[in-house]
């Protein structure tokens, strides 16, 4: 079990969160995949998506998608968390809450500043919401105005976001495959559009003034 580097004194997860692990980088990045917090394997390894999560990423999401799986083996796919640590139990859900998990989020962009592939795929709600949260909170707001059901993970699988030169896709989270594995093809769809070997159509966003002028 590695001990938290210099760069995570402060963080509210210093003393509470279990262990660190850093992020595996390869050299010639072509993909950068985000989970969320590591787990006890991961913790115990030392490496991101080694646990059961990583198993069913690894075994059955990218080796369906040939393209990745290759991007794999010829060492061009990164694996990252947002968090470093393993956070205490909160509610029977390994990640923190309120302003213990804005600090740590915080704390941990120092780690995020260096992503070189043109491709990052994010796993789970709070990945894409570590990038995207000014995005999703506007598009949230405008469901509850529309009185919608709000989106969630399941309603943006697919997603891409084309951004810092960069193409962002959403994909479910491997552990949320494991406790329903009947959503595996929709992971493996997500992965999918991250290759290229398939293409989703997003509808533009439009801010609430602009959606009332059009529907009257």
């Amino acid at each position: 079990m590695l001990r938290k580097p210099e760069g995570c004194a402060g963080c509210p997860l210093e003393t509470c969160g279990r262990g660190f692990v850093p992020d595996l980088i390869v050299k010639d990045e072509e993909y950068c995949i985000f989970g969320e917090a590591p787990g006890s394997t991961e913790i115990e390894v030392g490496r991101p998506f080694e646990g059961k999560a990583g198993f069913v990423l690894k075994n059955w999401l990218v080796k369906a998608v040939p393209q990745l799986q290759i991007a794999l083996e010829k060492q061009r796919v990164s694996f990252r968390n947002i968090l470093h640590c393993l956070p205490p139990d909160n509610k029977g859900r390994p990640y923190p809450s309120g302003e213990t998990r804005r600090g740590a989020e915080e704390q941990c962009k120092q780690y995020h500043s260096d992503i070189k592939a043109s491709t990052v795929i994010l796993c789970g709600e709070i990945a894409q919401r570590f990038f995207f949260g000014e995005e999703l909170e506007a598009e949230d707001a405008s469901d509850r105005r529309l009185g919608h059901d709000l989106k969630g993970t399941m309603g943006r699988i697919g997603r891409v976001y084309e951004k810092d030169g960069k193409r962002w896709v959403f994909a479910p989270h491997p552990a949320f495959i494991l406790r329903q594995p009947s959503l595996v093809t929709h992971g493996q769809a997500a992965l999918r559009i991250a290759a290229g070997v398939d293409k989703v159509l997003e509808p533009v966003y439009m801010e609430w003034n602009q959606a009332m002028r059009e529907i009257h």
